[in-house]
């Protein structure tokens, strides 16, 4: 197992924000993933996953206790004709195109998302029109606080949008199986093509980015229309920017702090209100250590009237 004391952490992040991890950890394996959170928590350490680090706002000044990355988690395995498993650290575009490689559609809306097989089940990751509670089968899911490992299959995880059941401060996902359609590779892979070539057209990729910030608030209208309509585009704080070329990505325009990131956030949602009255909840996640006025974003606000 990889291992760094006072590793900083923007590396690992696809908008190069993070300050240190006390320790840094990879697991090379699943056993020294299970082996490594059963040991700090018996020693009550704290510790945190990153996977892809593509929807995870690290603070800036850094995180305490053991950060995991299950990056070298990686293998994807044909479990049967219709039946993929991948390791909690696969990324999904890797993932998507190895479905379509093989012939099996259902897949294809991961490819534009750039995070891993773990986060995504945590957070039902979605695009396209489909998500990940669509084609997921099971999870092989590791429990800090009970100290056993099972697989849980899909309906028990309580999937809804960008959410389920599981806990990242208590549940690790080991793997997931993928329950697949078997079809022509030409076609998906071209879909696969279609999806991929649509992120870059829209999505500001030459920047370091999070991805979508927001979650979409009502069903016929998108988080970033509602950005844009309000104006939300001319947004910057320090070096964090709201991106010109879609209003619902925030990007890194060089040396950007979580503490600006933060601070954008809040611009954005009362930019939404003051113009919908309508609240904006971020997609993101968040680890380290922030404040209590930074976490607000991720908060309803309490005096307004909520319009949903």
């Amino acid at each position: 197992m990889e291992e760094a004391l006072k590793a900083p952490l923007s590396k690992f992040s696809t908008i190069k924000i993070g300050g240190e991890a006390d320790r840094l950890c990879q697991p090379q394996n699943v056993d020294e993933l299970v082996n490594l959170v059963d040991h700090l928590q018996e020693t009550g350490e704290p510790w945190s996953i990153v996977g892809g680090g593509s929807n995870l706002l690290i603070s800036s000044r850094g995180v305490r206790g053991t950060v995991i990355r299950t990056a070298f988690l990686k293998d994807i395995k044909s479990i049967s004709a219709e039946t993929l498993e991948a390791a909690s650290g696969t990324r999904l575009p890797h993932l998507a195109k190895y479905a379509a490689q093989m012939g099996l559609a259902g897949l294809e809306f991961a490819v534009g998302i750039p995070g891993t097989v773990g986060g995504a089940v945590i957070m039902n990751a979605g695009a396209h029109g489909s998500c990940i509670a669509n084609v997921l089968e099971s999870a092989l899911v590791y429990d800090s606080q009970a100290g056993d490992i099972k697989t849980i299959p899909a309906p028990e995880l309580g999937f809804v949008y960008r959410n389920c059941n599981l806990d990242p401060s208590r549940h690790v996902v080991v793997s997931a199986k993928f329950k697949l359609t078997p079809g022509s590779s030409e076609e998906i892979s071209a879909k696969t093509q279609a999806n991929e070539d649509y992120r870059w057209r829209t999505q500001p990729i030459g920047w370091p980015n999070l991805g979508s910030t927001f979650k979409n608030p009502l069903p016929d209208k998108s988080a970033g229309f509602l950005l844009d309509q309000s104006g939300a585009k001319e947004l910057k704080i320090g070096n964090a920017a709201v991106s010109s070329l879609h209003a619902n990505f925030v990007i890194n325009l060089g040396g950007a702090t979580s503490e600006e990131v933060t601070a954008l956030l809040g611009e954005m949602k009362n930019s939404v209100f003051n113009t919908f009255e309508i609240e904006m909840t971020p997609e993101w996640k968040t680890m380290g250590d922030f404040s209590d006025i930074e976490l607000a974003a991720w908060k309803k606000s309490t005096n307004q009237n909520q319009a949903i």
